[in-house]
């Protein structure tokens, strides 16, 4: 099996994942932060190694990496726990579900206006059309770092600088870009990092980062045990414990720490270069008969056939062993934005994983694709 589905969840895991999920099970099955005992105490360490660990991955002190279950959490989080009743957010036209409906909902229950700023264009556009666009009472700015369909890439730095500037929040959904591209939330002016474990960093699912920039404390989300001040009503103003209530997946925690690390060891850059040599060698190979939707220069390729259905491409590829994602991918706007066609595009997503072998082994199977019985192409041939 080949699998190229690496946007949705990097696989397999490096075997120092799987290990450390597995030691912090049998020996760290204590809560931390809700006992003295030796397990409580050793569950303690290891969390905040992995906040230390994640802190100086992306340029934050130890207390301000917030454990979720994942970006889509960290992103509900920072957008409903930042902005004032009743103002505005602008968010790019390129975004996930995880940032369109909570910004959505927002504004169907009245708490909020939202606008989309116009990412497709380069850098000078991006800036121009987040510019043309902020209000008096703009209090929040949402971008993706990496689309979540293509390569693309907004210009973080700069759009941070802009907020910083301005005196506007600045929210960051990395789902698609931590681990592949450096960041550090001081140098490019962050106010809070949504960031999955399971993608990027390698990790296991289910553990999620949302990582706060000095000074920047979100409304809880949750309310609940924190392992402190246990007599108060309310939730506590420290960080993290004010926005980590129940308990934490401690073996997801262990998975996470030795993910980053095993980024670390690998390096960001080699990791980059790495697939973005696939992707190139990937969509110089497919052919007239394909259309590649944006950027294509980093990890991830969307591209659909000028007869065949995304679907169908799917269903052929999956035939063959070869897992890759089809249809909307969570993202109905960057599909508009990207004018990918009525059922969206299929989705080719590289890892440090894979391999030429993997590009040729797909590539066979998509010029190869006239031998396979499919609706489209047996209305084409009987017409």
């Amino acid at each position: 099996m080949i699998y190229l589905d690496n946007a949705a969840t990097t696989w397999p895991k490096p075997p120092a994942v799987i290990d450390a999920a597995a030691e912090a099970m049998l020996f760290s099955g204590g809560n931390p932060g809700r006992g003295s005992h030796p397990l409580a105490e050793a569950a303690a360490e290891l969390v905040y190694t992995c906040r230390e660990t994640a802190g100086r991955f992306f340029g934050a002190s130890p207390d301000r990496v917030v454990f979720t279950s994942g970006a889509t959490a960290s992103l509900n989080i920072a957008i409903r726990g930042l902005i004032p009743p009743g103002r505005h957010i602008l968010y790019d036209n390129l975004c996930h579900n995880a940032v369109r409906r909570p910004i959505i909902a927002m504004v169907r229950e009245g708490l909020a206006e939202a606008e989309q700023f116009d990412a497709s264009g380069d850098n000078d556009a991006i800036l121009a059309s987040l510019c043309g666009k902020i209000r008096p009472n703009t209090a929040l700015i949402v971008a993706t770092h990496q689309a979540n369909i293509c390569s693309k890439v907004l210009p973080l730095r700069k759009i941070g600088a802009l907020c910083k500037a301005r005196g506007i929040p600045f929210v960051v959904d990395a789902s698609q870009s931590a681990g592949h591209i450096p960041i550090d939330l001081d140098r490019d002016g962050i106010s809070a990092l949504a960031v999955p474990g399971h993608k990027g960093l390698y990790g296991p699912q289910g553990v999620g980062l949302l990582v706060l920039g000095e000074g920047v404390l979100p409304r809880p989300l949750l309310y609940g045990g924190a392992g402190i001040r246990s007599l108060d009503a309310k939730m506590p103003e420290e960080l993290p414990e004010r926005l980590e209530a129940g308990t934490l997946p401690l073996p997801a925690i262990a998975g996470l720490l030795a993910g980053i690390r095993w980024v670390e060891g690998q390096g960001i850059d080699a990791i980059r270069s790495r697939t973005a040599a696939l992707s190139s060698s990937f969509t110089s190979g497919l052919g007239p008969r394909f259309t590649v939707h944006g950027p294509s220069d980093g990890s991830v390729v969307s591209f659909t056939h000028n007869i065949l259905s995304p679907a169908e491409i799917g269903t052929a590829l999956a035939e063959e062993g070869i897992c890759v994602r089809t249809g909307f991918h969570c993202a109905p706007d960057a599909h508009r934005t990207l004018g990918t066609g009525p059922d969206g595009s299929v989705r080719v997503s590289f890892s440090a994983w894979n391999t030429a072998t993997d590009v040729e082994r797909i590539l066979n199977v998509l010029h190869r694709l006239d031998e396979y019985s499919f609706p489209s192409l047996d209305f084409r041939r009987n017409s």
